[in-house]
Formats: C-alpha cells, structure tokens, sequence
C-alpha cells in the first residue's frame, strides 16, 4: 500500500472518530442535561448512520491508523469557559468533520460524498433545534 494511501486512510479514520465522538457528546447532553428525546434521536441516527456508512470499509480504513506518530497527538485543547461552550465546541467539531469526509468521499466515488454531505446539513438543523429549544444553553 502506498504512503498517500495510508495518509488517505488516516484522515478518514480520524475524522470518522472525531464526528462519532463530538455526536456523542452533544447527544449524551441533549439526553442527560437537556432531556430532549428529539434532538437525542436524531443526533443518535446521525451517529449511527456515521458508522453505517463505514462499517463495509472500516477494517481497512483503520489500516491508515498510526497514533504513535500523529504529530499532534500529544496537543491539549483549551480549557472549557463554561459548560454551555460544550455542546458548542462538539457541534464545531462535527461539523468540520463531515466536511472533510465529504471531500475525501470524493475520491472514492459512489454516494459517500452525498451521505456526509446529507448529514452535515441535518447537524446544521438539530444545532439550530438544540439552541432554539434550550435557550437557557
């Protein structure tokens, strides 16, 4: 396998966990802290639906997998200002992920693209949801 291959690999591989975790998050929030069943759902079958679409390629996307040697694996991220910069920074996180997994879909063709893509814009709405229901967040 060629090295732009394993890189490849390695920027799908870590943005599909960068999106299944920050969905995790806003979506324990929305279930836990904010007790909305609407916004836990469809945040839920976004992350499903995250996996869904990965789960045919994911034993050889995690082939481009190295951790040992990402150059920022040993970064800290900045302190939270306050519990509400939470949810928000998760949605960010989400968000900047599907975009990349759109682009790289690109490359590999099919509906992989569309399928991010989709998803993205359904994030766009149940942020809206979230902050619109729970002005007080």
């Amino acid at each position: 396998m060629s090295e732009g291959q394993l890189k490849k690999k390695a920027i799908v591989d870590a943005n599909l966990n960068r999106a299944g975790e920050g969905l995790r998050v806003v979506e324990d929030w929305a279930r836990f802290y904010l007790r909305n069943t609407e916004i836990t759902g469809g945040l839920r079958e976004i992350r499903h639906g995250l996996w869904k679409a990965a789960q045919k390629n994911y034993p050889d996307i995690i082939t481009g997998r190295n951790s040992g040697e990402d150059i920022l694996s040993g970064s800290r991220e900045p302190a939270r200002e306050c519990e509400k910069s939470i949810p928000a920074a998760s949605f960010n996180r989400v968000k900047e992920a599907l975009r990349v997994l759109e682009e790289m879909g690109k490359l590999v063709g099919g509906d992989a693209s569309a399928k991010f893509k989709e998803m993205r814009f359904k994030i766009y709405e149940i942020e809206k949801d979230f902050y619109e229901k729970n002005k007080d967040t």
